[in-house]
């Protein structure tokens, strides 16, 4: 087993989540899409709020908007945060497997 081991379980984690994540966002955006071409933004707002207000009573609605954007944004921030993570895991260890190759130098003058 080699010492990297847990590193890539690791970063095959995070691409998992990520990748569920940006599902998530393409499914989002697959719904946000007629909204925006519609009627630009404002309709993207609209349609925000009829999805966050659906099945709750009329006192909460404020609150279930803004829930709901705070949602949004956290799911967000975690896709940035995954997209760094595995970048950087990715990185570290393609410079662990490449670390004994760094440190040999050939040279190509013979002995004398």
């Amino acid at each position: 087993m080699k010492p990297n081991w847990p590193l890539r379980q690791l970063l095959a984690i995070l691409r998992g989540i990520a990748l569920m994540v940006a599902l998530f966002w393409g499914l989002i955006l697959f719904q946000l899409i007629p909204a925006l071409v519609r009627s630009g933004i404002a309709g993207v707002h609209d349609r925000i709020e009829r999805v966050a207000t659906a099945g709750v009573p009329q006192e909460h609605w404020s609150v279930a908007v803004t829930r709901m954007y705070e949602a949004l944004g956290a799911t967000f921030l975690l896709g940035c945060l995954l997209f760094l993570g595995q970048r950087y895991l990715g990185r570290k260890l393609s410079g662990v497997s490449r670390g004994g190759e760094r440190g040999m130098t050939y040279s190509s003058s013979s002995p004398s």
